[in-house]
């Protein structure tokens, strides 16, 4: 490998299951979460960094005396809203480091076996059709340079 290989793990088939199916819990547990499409996440108000301390000061504020607010405020709809977003905050302090590293990881072994997947592909490409029994591999191959160059010769270099 040109870069050597930065990672040389494995992943038990039974450890993946059982992650996997970890995550399908935590999954269950939350069935309220969304998907926001881009434009609505663009079009959202910014948490912040102070946000939490900045909303946990107005809920104070209006279980003090809702009186000065300047509408009919639902007082138990924004506790209720406070308190999702501290148990939500608390849940992502956990879970995005760990994202972050699953992330990372991949993306390391992903340019590991890049790395050596071209080698394999410049090799297949000299052999010029010599061993048949590596002809669907190289054809397989060409394909991902065939779709990002938008040529159908097959014959760009990596």
């Amino acid at each position: 490998m040109k870069n050597g290989n930065r990672i040389s793990e494995t992943l038990p088939a039974a450890d993946q299951q059982q992650v996997v199916a970890l995550a399908q819990q935590l999954a269950a547990k939350l069935p309220f979460l969304i998907t926001l499409r881009p434009e609505e996440r663009r079009g959202l108000r910014n948490l912040g960094f102070d946000g939490v301390p900045y909303a946990q000061a107005g809920l104070d504020a209006v279980r003090a005396d809702a009186g000065f607010t300047r509408r009919a405020f639902d007082l138990p709809e924004f506790e209720k809203d406070v308190a999702l977003l501290e148990a939500l905050r608390e849940i992502r302090a956990v879970l995005l480091p760990l994202v972050q590293k699953l992330d990372d990881t991949y993306r390391l072994v992903g340019a590991d076996v890049m790395v050596t997947a071209d080698d394999i592909y410049e090799d297949l490409r000299r052999d010029n059709g010599e061993t048949a029994a590596v002809q669907p591999a190289l054809l397989q191959m060409r394909k991902r340079y065939q779709y990002r160059n938008g040529s159908d010769t097959g014959g760009v270099k990596p």
